[in-house]
């Protein structure tokens, strides 16, 4: 009978009341509230908790000393039972004040995922930086038979001017060659394109019931072909461990355009909707979706052409590869969803932290 004791015992599992360390579903049932609620407070620092990856480990002991009112990581200590000779207790070092500590701390190191999410949801904290410089190669074909080939090379630079406040300003140069059958002709084209100036900031960090928010004001500096124009944008997230979906709106004005100049890209009024998702498999690797369609009010070159397409819808698969630490892959492929031409983009971005 002891030895079936024995081993039933230790074939029981083991409850949430029992463990020292929690994931996220044990914390959760051991304070009784929801997941999302005990990771919301997680990740604002207001329980103590521990980010590995992309989950989240909670001890058991600091979990209840926060609970009773102590200090996170302190299991306070029970009373001496009656009748027992009180002891003086040594005299607690005095703490400086601000806000209690949590156990462990979130790596200076960003993460495949925060890379991925840059302007979605993550935005660079004071003083950080990040440099990209991206490639990407096009084909683009219509009915009729013109063929384009693009090759297009952006860098950008971001720089947390405040916690959660961004700047970020990108310059792009494209190369391409445009087949006409039709006509018989070849033409080759090289210029820069404008620069696109940008200052995001969070206005709502995700909590229980309600998803992050960045809003952004965007500039289009006549650095290039001599586009100009002025916007904004929001953006929306919401994280499911492992995963954070997001959605953003953007509209951009055209102050000064030329439709009838085919290296002039701005057009009078621009819009721009993507949605997507983004999943972490561990901190240097993830996979993201996204989709993004725009819409341009051109007007055609001269008035005996057709009209160059308003719409144009994509879907984007990529990922963020970490290669060493600050320093990211993300080979991505785009193409085109519906629509008369057959649109293809091949892109490699390059990206350190630092």
């Amino acid at each position: 009978m002891l030895f079936t004791a024995c081993v039933l015992s230790a074939a029981a599992p083991v409850s949430a009341a029992e463990k020292e360390v929690l994931d996220l579903e044990e914390a959760a049932a051991l304070l009784r509230l929801q997941p999302e609620t005990v990771r919301a407070l997680a990740e604002s620092k207001r329980v103590p908790a521990r980010r590995i990856g992309n989950t989240w480990r909670f001890s058991r002991a600091a979990l209840l000393a926060w609970l009773e009112g102590g200090q996170p990581g302190v299991v306070p200590v029970a009373p001496p039972p009656q009748g027992a000779a009180a002891r003086p207790e040594p005299a607690a070092p005095e703490k400086a004040a601000g806000p209690p500590p949590t156990v462990g701390e979130r790596r200076a190191t960003p993460t495949a995922e925060e890379i991925a999410l840059r302007d979605q949801r993550v935005l660079l904290k004071r003083g950080a930086a990040t440099i990209d410089f991206g490639m990407a190669y096009a084909h683009s074909e219509t009915v009729l038979l013109t063929v384009t080939r693009s090759l297009g090379a952006t860098a950008t630079l971001r720089y947390g001017l405040l916690d959660d406040v961004q700047f970020t300003v990108r310059t792009p140069r494209v190369w391409r060659r445009t087949t006409d059958s039709l006509a018989g002709t070849v033409t080759h084209e090289s210029f820069n394109a404008d620069a696109a100036v940008s200052l995001l900031g969070v206005v709502l960090h995700e909590a229980a019931g309600r998803p992050n928010v960045i809003l952004s004001l965007d500039y289009v500096a006549p650095t290039g072909q001599g586009d100009r124009g002025v916007g904004g944008g929001l953006v929306l997230s919401k994280s499911y461990d492992p995963a954070v979906i997001f959605a953003g709106l953007s509209y951009l004005y055209g102050l000064d355009v030329d439709p009838t100049d085919p290296q002039r890209l701005l057009a009078k009024r621009n819009l721009a909707v993507n949605m997507g998702y983004t999943y972490a498999l561990n901190d240097s690797l993830a996979l993201s979706t996204l989709f993004f369609g725009t819409y341009r009010d051109a007007l055609p070159q001269n008035p005996n052409s057709f009209p160059p397409p308003r719409e144009r819808y994509q879907l984007q698969l990529g990922m963020t590869w970490m290669i060493a630490r600050g320093f990211f892959a993300e080979p991505a492929v785009a193409m085109r969803l519906g629509g008369p031409s057959s649109d293809l983009t091949l892109s490699l971005n390059l990206a350190y932290s630092f």
